[in-house]
């Protein structure tokens, strides 16, 4: 069976994933998305992750290019992507935590020191909407290389991160986790224009029943 271009496979999945939760690690646990109750997996393989970092722009192009080239269909790859899907669990169990104001737990701070336990890389000044920050772009020597930006962003949003302002979508069919940075920390929706349009018909339409 003839391979998937690389090409392909950096378009192919990008309009499904969303980048809603201002913390990397917040919109890497919301690839395993409510879709109107239905539990969704947009990461099924190797090559989805590498969609994702892709789309993140967690990574320059050329490097994920060459993530894929030297380690698809290699036993390397299905481990750090076995890796990662044991990550995201650590990172969901950590999110829903801190939603209901409770400790984070050990399994998540552990899951995260082990992807961030790979210091080798390249640090960069960035420009960005709210100004200026520092970078980290790790060296690719090793698969498990390509989860370190989703690990530094947890570690970022731990040690700097106002936990909460960590939410999770008040849509009983969506539940994605975001990070509220409205000027009142008020919001309830992953979207205002999507769920938050769907909440507020629907809550709209039980009072017009309920006015009957």
């Amino acid at each position: 069976m003839a391979r998937t271009s690389n090409k392909l496979i950096f378009a192919k999945r990008t309009p499904a994933f969303r980048f809603i939760g201002h913390y990397a690690c917040l919109d890497f646990v919301n690839t395993e998305a409510n879709k109107s109750g239905e539990i969704k997996d947009l990461l099924l393989n190797y090559e989805d992750l590498i969609a994702w970092l892709a789309s993140a722009k967690l990574f320059r192009r050329s490097n994920l290019t060459r993530a894929l080239e030297e380690w698809r269909g290699k036993p390397a790859a299905e481990r750090v992507f076995k890796q990662a899907l044991t990550l995201r669990n650590c990172l969901d169990q950590m999110a829903s935590e801190i939603v209901h104001a409770r400790l984070v737990p050990r399994a998540a701070v552990q899951a995260v020191n082990d992807v961030i336990g790979r210091p080798s890389g390249t640090t960069r000044l960035l420009k960005t909407a709210r100004g200026f920050e520092r970078g980290f772009e790790p060296d690719l020597n090793e698969p498990t290389q390509l989860l370190v930006p989703v690990g530094e962003s947890a570690a970022s949003l731990l040690c700097g991160g106002d936990l909460s302002c960590v939410k999770k979508c008040a849509n009983s069919g969506c539940g994605a986790f975001f990070y509220d940075t409205s000027k009142n920390r008020g919001r309830r929706w992953c979207s205002g224009t999507k769920c938050g349009n769907r909440m507020r018909v629907a809550e709209f339409y039980a009072r017009s029943r309920s006015d009957d």
